[in-house]
């Protein structure tokens, strides 16, 4: 019981870990990429109606 315990407690703070570091990637990737930044913010603006 504790080893199912401590396997899940790991895998919930190494997923939590993976999801920050795509952020942080797709942050970067956006930032030095003026023409994806710019069509993701398209993207979001069709999706939130902000065009």
């Amino acid at each position: 019981m504790v080893v199912a315990w401590l396997v899940f407690s790991v895998l919930k703070k190494v997923l939590g870990l993976i999801v920050l570091a795509a952020l942080a990637l797709g942050t970067f990737v956006l930032w030095n990429n003026p023409d994806l930044r710019a069509m993701a913010l398209g993207l979001v603006a069709g999706v939130f109606g902000g065009g």
